[in-house]
């Protein structure tokens, strides 16, 4: 959501939401202020902001960063080791050789300044219009600053000390800070022509005292500060833990559209197989319907062929038990076996008899498989049992392929 509106540090206490030059609420805390809020940037007052200019060769763009952290080593405005140092940078002039960077280095940010929904952050100096003149004089908390500008972007940002009065001693406190910066290879070209100033009750004569000892002319003079109709923050300036946060929701709206996914998913698999699961139902009713019409021919089918099957012999004379005992004396050998009964059941066809050895039995038995006339017929035959005098009692049981016993 882009931002509209800025929360910034008062020139006493507190802290103001600005709309443009608009206040559109005051309160002491910016969490009191921005609230729940989305479209709100915080301003980092000057107090915990150090801004300044710095000259560099020209080179890639992705050694910027490291080139000046260097910078902020050498100026000693580094955190500690184990610390994260939070500054960014920006570009102002560039040629053929040189570019010329503001950098900002935030330090000890209290946490009443820390809100993880807002919309980003940036120095107060950065907030506001580009001053006419090059340079604006502005009050926050009880402290004056002092900013210098290249177009829009501060360059050199300076608390004055002191109390927050506009006088002669303040003026002659700006002009040491410009006589300082005079040689300064990176402002060179940005030293103002004139001061805007944005403090709030400053008297007549105070104001007079102030233009005489400046040596610039007042290019502007407001009662208070005044906002950028479109405040952007710094992504490099957002605190870790604002940072953390905004991941954290992110993960959270991740995991949070995915569930809904899921469920969505779920839902209408769930309704599949409900509409499925109720056609199945029908179905299965449907075809138990349909077999309860039909079970009694089923049944009355099954009785007929049980009939049958005992009928049949009567009917088949290839089952008459005459012409299958007929078929049996042939595959007999002339000499060694003895029949004691021959009986039949149905179809089914049980033997039992002695062989002069346990071999003439197993041969008499796999002489019936062999027959043309039982060969719809299964053989079977236990191991024979011995007797004394080498005899074997046999027994063969002689039933259809593919067909249960007869009853």
């Amino acid at each position: 959501m882009s931002a509209q509106l800025t929360a910034f540090p008062a020139a006493t206490s507190g802290w103001l939401l600005l709309k443009g030059s608009e206040v559109i609420a005051r309160a002491d805390t910016p969490v009191e202020l921005a609230g729940r809020r989305a479209d709100v940037v915080i301003g980092l007052p000057a107090a915990f902001v150090s801004t300044f200019s710095v000259v560099l060769p020209v080179t890639d763009s992705s050694l910027h960063g490291s080139m000046i952290y260097a910078q902020l080593e050498k100026r000693g405005f580094a955190a500690p080791a184990g610390q994260e140092t939070v500054y960014d940078f920006v570009s102002v002039k560039r040629d053929a050789s040189e570019e010329t960077f503001a950098v900002s280095v935030v330090s000890n940010l209290p946490e009443e300044l820390i809100l993880g929904n807002a919309t980003g952050y940036a120095p107060t100096a950065s907030l506001q219009p580009a001053p006419a003149g090059g340079a604006r004089l502005w009050c926050e908390h009880g402290r004056l600053v002092f900013g210098i500008y290249a177009g829009d972007v501060p360059v050199q940002v300076q608390k004055l000390s002191g109390v927050a009065e506009v006088n002669a001693a303040t003026a002659r406190e700006i002009s040491l800070i410009l006589l300082s910066l005079s040689g300064d290879e990176a402002l060179k070209s940005s030293l103002p022509t004139g001061v805007e100033m944005n403090v709030p009750d400053v008297g007549v004569e105070a104001l007079a005292q102030f233009e005489e000892a400046l040596g610039l002319p007042l290019s502007g003079r407001h009662e208070g500060v005044a906002s950028r109709s479109n405040p952007e923050g710094r992504e490099r300036l957002l605190p870790t833990s604002v940072l953390q946060s905004r991941r954290s929701k992110r993960t959270k709206r991740k995991v949070f559209a995915t569930l809904s996914v899921l469920l969505v998913a779920y839902l209408v698999l769930a309704s599949w197989l409900w509409v499925k699961g109720k056609g199945a139902v029908r179905e299965i009713e449907s075809l138990e319907r349909q077999i309860a019409i039909v079970e009694p021919d089923v049944t009355r089918i099954q009785q007929v062929e049980q009939r049958w099957l005992r009928l049949e012999p009567a009917f088949e004379k290839s089952w008459f038990p005459l012409v299958q005992l007929n078929r049996f004396t042939s595959a007999l050998p002339g000499s060694g076996v003895v029949v004691r009964e021959f009986r039949t059941s149905g179809r089914s066809i049980r033997i039992r008899g002695q062989a002069r050895d346990v071999q003439l039995a197993n041969r008499l038995i796999e002489d019936l498989r062999g027959m043309d006339g039982f060969a719809s017929y299964e053989w079977s035959m236990p191991n024979p049992s011995v007797d004394k005098n080498n005899t074997a009692t046999f027994e063969i049981e002689g039933k259809p392929k593919n067909a249960g016993a007869d009853s």
